[in-house]
């Protein structure tokens, strides 16, 4: 009888600390959950600089590969990484994200 006490008594602490684990667990989750909208700006307003900074790139080599002084295989490889808006956007998101 005193064993099954004990085990009972064990359990309840067993119960206890599996209590506060979920605590700590339910306060993380209800913290992430805050930051979403933070996030969700964040990463809007790190797109908006990454079109700008596209744009500006894509126009200041545009005379660069335009000009039929300079050798061709260089143009075309300016060409490939800024030539276009869709190529300057993937180059900034590479050169902003470390090549993800």
């Amino acid at each position: 009888i005193r064993l099954l006490r004990l085990a009972r008594l064990a359990r309840g602490i067993r119960v206890v600390r599996m209590t506060k684990v979920l605590e700590s667990l339910h306060l993380i989750l209800k913290c992430i959950a805050a930051s979403v909208s933070t996030l969700f700006w964040s990463l809007c307003l790190l797109g908006v600089i990454q079109c700008i900074g596209g744009m500006i790139l894509s126009q200041l080599t545009q005379k660069y590969m335009l000009d039929s002084s300079v050798d061709i295989q260089r143009r075309h490889s300016v060409y490939r990484y800024y030539g276009t808006f869709s190529k300057s956007m993937v180059t900034m998101f590479e050169v902003t994200f470390a090549n993800w």
